[in-house]
């Protein structure tokens, strides 16, 4: 294997895993995380903000933002939290529910081209490769981590230590839905 040639592997992965889920979601009018927030929200009714963003690995922002959008396209209901009033909690519409199957149909089949031609075997074993490939990086990150989490590019003393910064949110979300399926 050539220098850095999983950073390539993991671009092409990132870029067909976004260019996958928007085409097959297109007619929806869902685009990148919002497939991730409608499914989290659906399984999760009631979940608040600050949780979505967590589970997802996302920063507060970039949710706020998507979430915008899914409310005002009737998708999503945010209701302020009775003990917490600073909180919401984020519901499930009607229209939401309907499309949650076809989330979870995506998600599927994007799983099927990603491991096509696998072994049960290699896939067991990819899985728990990626998971620890994740945990190592989230490690090392440490105290970074949280900086990462913020919305804009990193802050000068991170970013000088990356050669670059871009954030792959889509194959992150795969790396953790498959990390939470394990444990």
């Amino acid at each position: 294997m050539g220098a850095h040639s999983y950073l390539k592997s993991f671009s092409i992965i990132h870029r067909f895993s976004v260019m996958y889920h928007i085409k097959a979601l297109k007619k929806y009018n869902i685009h990148g995380h919002q497939m991730g927030y409608i499914y989290h929200i659906c399984q999760s009714p009631g979940l608040s903000q600050e949780a979505l963003a967590s589970s997802l690995g996302l920063n507060k922002a970039s949710v706020a933002k998507g979430l915008r959008y899914l409310i005002s396209e009737g998708y999503v209901r945010r209701v302020q939290n009775q003990r917490d009033k600073r909180a919401y909690q984020l519901f499930p519409t009607e229209k939401a529910k309907a499309l949650s199957l076809e989330c979870i149909q995506t998600i599927d089949g994007f799983d099927e081209v990603l491991t096509r031609g696998m072994t049960e075997e290699e896939k067991e074993m990819f899985q728990k490769l990626i998971v620890k490939a994740c945990q190592n990086v989230m490690e090392a990150a440490g105290a970074d981590r949280g900086e990462l989490e913020k919305p804009g590019p990193p802050p000068p003393e991170i970013a000088s230590r990356r050669r670059c910064y871009k954030r792959g949110p889509s194959f992150q979300s795969l790396i953790l839905r498959t990390f939470r399926k394990k444990h």
